[in-house]
């Protein structure tokens, strides 16, 4: 199997969205898309990161400039198995902001521009979970309800108990910042309240109120909201993640990790050392940018909440790369926790054969690379 195509498959849900197994239960006319061959798709993120940038720690360009390729670091696709029944066996990839996908969409499920009320709504669909650098239910869920877009919650694989505690998080780490913003804290509990329902429902006079007291134009309210959410959203689920990816870092830097029949492959020993080395590097770096949005979070914030609001202004104005960076390392992190837990479920002391660990690092490394290949077919 392709380990693009393993990625797919196996990589989690931040990665991937497996209508084919979620629809299965939901009537046809409850379906996520009209286009009922949508419905028996694979959708997934990966990385496109801009091969012309200097610094991969800094890869979104200008607002201006969002169309250019590799205008954000995570692009959207969508995966048709030749066989439903088994999606391992292979099938076809469409991108969707590649420049024939209007050509492939209607082509493979019938929806186009001009196709109608049904083609409308498909593509709208497309749209906002293209909006999102990642696939987790929460984030999805959020941006549809953020729009009107009613949709089955049995596609969001989320319980409603996870869905409020996710919001409630959300809301403590935000609303110290709106206090401190809204009549230098000394605006009554009602209004303080209207402000933070504003974090869901971007409409509201007060999104744009807010922004505007930071000296940002209230139209830029709907994308600077849905990025806060969602950047506090994966400093939440990093939590979770960061101390496996703690583990697996500090194995791959280990004797541990290396074969052991490493003595029956010695002419490749050199070739996985190398290897092991650069998947540790790319593991690294993701950590590293990861550390750094959320220091230069945490500082804005501070210095907000002492009096000086011109770092988080800024900071505001730069959320929505921060936003796409950080979704994309996250992702790429809980992608590789998700391969590890199901390589090490039978080998809890960590000790891999090579062709096991050989296995491992390709995965890995497809999770982690910034820069993937387009493949038409698996």
């Amino acid at each position: 199997m392709s380990p693009i195509l393993e990625q797919i498959l196996y990589g989690g849900s931040s990665v991937s969205m497996n209508l084919i197994g979620i629809t299965r239960s939901i009537p046809e006319e409850q379906r996520l898309f009209r286009a009922q061959g949508l419905n028996k798709a694979i959708l997934f993120k990966y990385p496109n990161f801009d091969e012309r940038a200097d610094d991969y720690a800094n890869p979104i360009l200008d607002d201006e400039d969002e169309d250019d390729i590799g205008a954000r670091p995570v692009e959207t696709g969508i995966y048709v198995p030749h066989s439903i029944d088994a999606p391992e066996a292979g099938g076809l990839a469409i991108y969707l902001r590649s420049r024939n996908s209007d050509v492939l969409l209607a082509e493979q499920f019938g929806v186009s521009a001009g196709g109608g009320n049904d083609s409308a709504a498909d593509l709208r669909t497309l749209s906002l979970i293209d909006s999102v650098p990642s696939l987790d239910p929460f984030l999805l869920k959020a941006c549809f309800e953020a729009e009107k877009v009613s949709v089955d919650a049995r596609h969001w694989l989320i319980s409603d108990a996870e869905d409020q505690q996710l919001r409630r998080l959300i809301r403590l780490r935000i609303e110290p910042i709106v206090r401190k913003a809204i009549e230098g804290g000394t605006a009554n509990s009602q209004s303080i309240e209207r402000f933070l329902e504003a974090i869901w429902n971007p409409e509201l006079e007060e999104a744009g109120l807010f922004v505007s007291a930071f000296g940002i134009e209230r139209g830029e309210a709907d994308a600077i909201f849905s990025a806060w959410k969602g950047t506090t959203f994966y400093e939440y689920q990093l939590r979770r993640i960061a101390p496996r990816a703690r583990t697996i870092l500090n194995w791959l830097k280990s004797r541990e990790c290396i074969p052991v029949d490493i003595r029956m492959h010695k002419p490749y020993e050199t070739q996985l050392l190398m290897h092991i080395e650069k998947v540790g590097k790319l593991l690294e770096t993701t950590l590293m940018d990861i550390r750094q949005i959320l220091s230069d979070y945490e500082t804005s914030f501070s210095a907000f909440m002492n009096g000086e609001p011109e770092p988080f202004r800024d900071y505001l104005r730069k959320i929505r790369s921060h936003y796409w960076l950080l979704g994309y390392c996250v992702s790429a992190l809980t992608s590789v926790a998700h391969l590890d837990a199901r390589c090490m479920k039978n080998n809890p002391s960590r000790k891999l054969y090579f062709e096991m660990i050989h296995k491992l690092l390709r995965q890995f490394d497809v999770a982690l690379d910034r820069r993937r290949e387009q493949k038409g077919a698996f």
